[in-house]
């Protein structure tokens, strides 16, 4: 009996061992995507943002990778592994700017947000319309 357990025990950490190094030996695919500023600010919320974002983007392996403005390519680089550009872009909404290959797969991701000075939307009225006076 305690030669099937310690046989099984032994089956189970050979099993492990052998799962763990099949996962550590996985390559990481790691991509760095910069664009500043991330924030834009407008006067009031649905005015159009022109600005000029600084675009900081690398990878670990040369590629073919564009990026894109929601599905939009701005700007390609052929093998290259890492670039620095500056863009001018404009946008009305917060918008996702995206690092990928020439399959399509995202390597990296970064948002750009719109803040409005003034608010809409949290600003309420301090007097009534009418008034019986």
């Amino acid at each position: 009996m305690s030669f099937k357990r310690s046989s099984i025990l032994a089956l189970c950490l050979l099993l492990s061992k052998t799962a763990n190094a099949e996962i550590n030996a996985l390559p990481v695919k790691k991509a760095k995507l910069e664009i500043k500023p991330m924030v834009c600010m407008v006067k009031s919320i649905g005015q159009i943002c022109e600005m000029t974002i600084s675009v900081d983007w690398s990878i670990q392996t040369p590629q073919n990778v564009c990026l894109f403005k929601n599905e939009t390519s701005l700007q390609c680089w052929k093998n290259k592994q890492k670039a620095k550009t500056n863009i001018s872009i404009s946008i009305s909404e917060d918008m996702i700017f995206s690092l990928r290959n020439e399959k399509m797969h995202v390597l990296a991701n970064q948002k750009v947000k719109i803040n409005a000075a003034v608010s809409r939307k949290y600003r309420r009225k301090l007097k009534s319309d009418w008034s019986f006076f």
